[in-house]
């Protein structure tokens, strides 16, 4: 960079804007500098005063969903109800993002709607909505069959299924629709197999991205703090707030945690105060409700 100032300034008469010229290959120059010192005081934050990330929101050109879409959200989401309308402004931007960048796509003649694109979208971004980087990376298809389907991999039926090789997660539509038709069972389809999506991708970039950061030491912190103390362990599992699905491995476990944090926050909080507050940070949860 050194060398190009100096053949330009020797060979341009144009003195101004060598100026600028110079001053914006300097910029360019400092920022991977700017960016590691953010990175790393961000992660003192988060890994020594409990911080989420620095900031959340920072859009250049802020998109929005159509009346019909936002209706959509408005009627079916509880989330997006219970945020404020700057909150919701970014819900919708992302949400409109999310949905540009993933593909759908309809099995056994199922037709894609604004629905399915607006209600499985606003799930990933739910999830992620406490982050500042909100994609997933290990999902680029969401595969909807209208209900149960067979799986040749495993020679049996499936209500859903995040499968990494093909960067997909599969669901039943009926099923995913009835989670969010019946909020408070803590049983949501959607929600289960994103974490899935999210678990195992964050595992693989946990040093890199604030996002994995904050996921994977919340859940480190949760299963030494629960093996430490095993009659907490026994006492989640003795529970009949936790489906005894929960306990089939640690995959299981933390996907019906989060679904069960999501769909009923008061009674989580009432019964298991020190697992629920590790699952508001991990997500960095602070929203009205939460």
């Amino acid at each position: 960079m050194t060398n190009l100032l100096i053949l330009l300034q020797n060979n341009t008469p144009n003195s101004s804007f060598i100026n600028i010229l110079s001053n914006v290959l300097i910029g360019i120059g400092v920022l991977p500098f700017i960016y590691l010192i953010f990175k790393f005081i961000e992660g003192i934050l988060i890994d020594y005063a409990g911080f989420g990330p620095l900031f959340r929101h920072f859009y250049l050109i802020k998109r929005d969903l159509k009346p019909n879409q936002k209706q959509i959200l408005e009627s079916s989401f509880k989330f997006y109800r219970q945020l404020n309308r700057k909150e919701q402004t970014y819900f919708r931007h992302r949400v409109y993002r999310y949905m540009s960048r993933v593909e759908f796509v309809g099995r056994e003649g199922l037709e894609i709607d604004d629905e399915k694109k607006i209600l499985v979208s606003a799930t990933a971004i739910m999830l992620t909505f406490g982050y500042r980087n909100y994609n997933i990376n290990l999902v680029d298809r969401i595969l909807i069959y209208p209900s149960t389907f067979y799986s040749n991999i495993d020679k049996n039926y499936h209500k859903g299924h995040f499968n990494p090789g093909f960067r997909a997660i599969i669901i039943s539509w009926e099923d995913f629709k009835l989670g969010y038709d019946i909020e408070d069972d803590n049983l949501n389809l959607g929600i289960h197999e994103f974490v899935h999506a999210l678990h195992i991708g964050y595992l693989h970039d946990k040093d890199n991205e604030t996002s994995a950061h904050l996921f994977i030491k919340g859940l480190e912190e949760l299963n030494s703090s629960l093996e430490s103390n095993s009659l907490d362990k026994k006492k989640m599992e003795e529970s009949d707030y936790f489906r005894a699905y929960a306990f089939e491995n640690n995959f299981e476990f933390i996907a019906v945690l989060i679904e069960t944090f999501i769909e009923t926050p008061k009674q989580f909080k009432s019964q298991f105060p020190d697992v629920y507050l590790k699952i508001k940070q991990m997500l960095n949860f602070n929203f009205v409700g939460y």
